[in-house]
């Protein structure tokens, strides 16, 4: 009996390690991420693609075609400004209705500031290093810049002259002198989604793009003058950067016990 008790004293703080161990893991909330679109109050999704439904600032109706943008650098940064990046990148497609969430992530629970940005940071946009980018064909052209695009958004409209037309509503860093010599100029931008908190078991937070915002605010967009070859368009690629500050925002989120 001396030994069995013996043997117990020296197990017994492995054995107390290893529960407190289990409790910690047990305290972390699995996060996930997921990606909604709306056109003001009306939901988006490839369903509702294809059908002139939409009324944009400017009055001109309009379809959605083609949805596609890039999220970057996703990030939870905790109140002691500790961050956890969970994403270098990541390309959702509404269209083809892939990558709409971002799972798998570990918290403890707490209160976190989320950031990610749309598109590449100059730094981190460099031709052809993505693989699978590549293979998305996500590239833009060496004369436009290089690099990778931010956004492709696309569809039909109905021009001034009553007549069904095609707008291509393309981002990708701003470029002067388009061709050989032409320099870069980075039109990425944060989001900063606010406190989240993270509790209970799973967390999830819902990421909502607006995508009238593209067209309204702070600049009303004219697609009769401005619906195609905008990639090489300095001036046009400033006005989306400026009309995207408000495009993303936090919708709701729910822990569940």
């Amino acid at each position: 009996m001396k030994k069995i008790a013996l043997l117990f004293l020296v197990l017994a703080p492995f054995i107390a390690c290893n529960k407190n161990d289990d409790n910690l893991t047990q305290q972390n909330s699995l996060v996930n991420i997921s990606f909604q679109h709306s056109f003001d109050e009306e939901l988006v999704n490839n369903t509702t693609f294809n059908t002139l439904q939409y009324t944009n600032a400017f009055g001109s109706e309009l379809s959605l075609t083609k949805l596609r943008y890039l999220i970057t650098n996703v990030t939870f940064t905790n109140q002691d400004g500790i961050a956890t990046k969970v994403r270098d990148y990541q390309l959702v497609d509404v269209t083809e209705n892939t990558g709409m969430f971002i799972t798998g992530t570990s918290l403890p629970p707490g209160m976190y500031n989320l950031k990610m940005r749309f598109g590449f940071m100059e730094s981190e946009n460099n031709p052809g290093i993505y693989p699978d980018l590549n293979a998305a064909s996500w590239n833009v052209p060496e004369m436009l810049g290089g690099g990778y695009h931010y956004m492709q958004l696309e569809g039909r409209y109905i021009d001034d002259s009553n007549e069904t037309s095609i707008y291509a509503y393309h981002t990708i860093s701003a470029v002067q002198n388009p061709g050989p010599e032409n320099t870069r100029e980075d039109t990425s931008i944060e989001i900063d989604l606010g406190t989240i908190n993270v509790e209970g078991t799973t967390t999830t937070i819902n990421v909502n793009m607006n995508i009238s915002e593209w067209f309204k605010n702070p600049n009303i967009w004219n697609l009769n003058t401005l619906n195609g070859m905008l990639m090489g368009n300095y001036a046009a690629q400033k006005l989306m950067e400026e009309n995207g500050q408000t495009v993303f925002s936090l919708g709701t989120v729910s822990g569940v016990q």
